[in-house]
């Protein structure tokens, strides 16, 4: 585990990414491969994803979540040349819903709740889909709140939806350690002027352009045993 930049401030509320950060997305990314029949179709699907959301900010219109997910898969399938019923794609929807958490994510969560740091989610998902989840893996009592990107309109990395954040956990920015494996959603947090915490991972790569992560580790259990140094 490595730090990055000081911290300028005393981290008083760690608030958590979750797909990809505290879920595993290896499942979908399983059967998106074999859907479209290409070890390629995932990383291309998640970035039309992604950069759909993004459009959705820059243009102020708002589409939820899984619908920009479903009409991004549609367009996966063009590229890829293949015909794919809308019950394939709902079934790929469907498996967000099952994930299981990544490695770390549960000693991680007990240590961090242990040093008496408050935790909350912040994540572009749907608040209810997130929520039941946490619910049966376990990890809703480690939370203090699940905050969706929905209520805001706007997806992260758009500054309006970290500013909401600390808001809502009432903290100043500089006091809450954003942790994530998104490269865009640092970039997002360290904007806002929160501290940030990356996840490293494979496929993923930090922005050059961007503020450097005031942490950089491997997961979310090497992250907390640092912070109770």
């Amino acid at each position: 585990m490595k730090q990055e930049a000081g911290k300028n401030a005393e981290i008083k509320v760690i608030l958590l990414d979750v797909y990809g950060t505290l879920l595993d997305m290896s499942e979908v990314e399983k059967k998106v491969n074999n859907l479209m029949d290409s070890r390629r179709a995932y990383i291309k699907w998640f970035d039309l994803f992604m950069q759909y959301c993004f459009v959705d900010n820059c243009t102020n219109q708002f589409n939820d979540f899984l619908s920009i997910a479903a009409a991004t898969m549609e367009m996966t399938a063009q590229l890829f040349g293949k015909a794919v019923r809308k019950e394939e794609i709902e079934s790929v929807l469907e498996l967000f819903k099952h994930l299981p958490l990544t490695e770390g994510v549960q000693d991680g969560l007990s240590i961090l709740h242990d040093l008496n740091f408050r935790i909350a989610a912040l994540t572009n998902s749907p608040e209810k889909t997130v929520i039941d989840r946490m619910e049966r893996t376990g990890l809703v009592s480690y939370f203090e709140l699940v905050l969706s990107a929905e209520h805001v309109r706007k997806y992260k990395p758009c500054i309006e939806v970290y500013n909401w954040a600390a808001r809502k956990v009432n903290a100043a920015p500089n006091e809450i350690l954003l942790v994530s494996s998104h490269a865009w959603d640092i970039m997002g947090a360290a904007n806002a002027q929160m501290q940030t915490a990356y996840l490293e991972q494979v496929n993923q790569i930090l922005y050059p352009l961007a503020p450097k992560p005031t942490f950089k580790c491997s997961n979310l259990a090497q992250l907390a045993s640092h912070l109770k140094i």
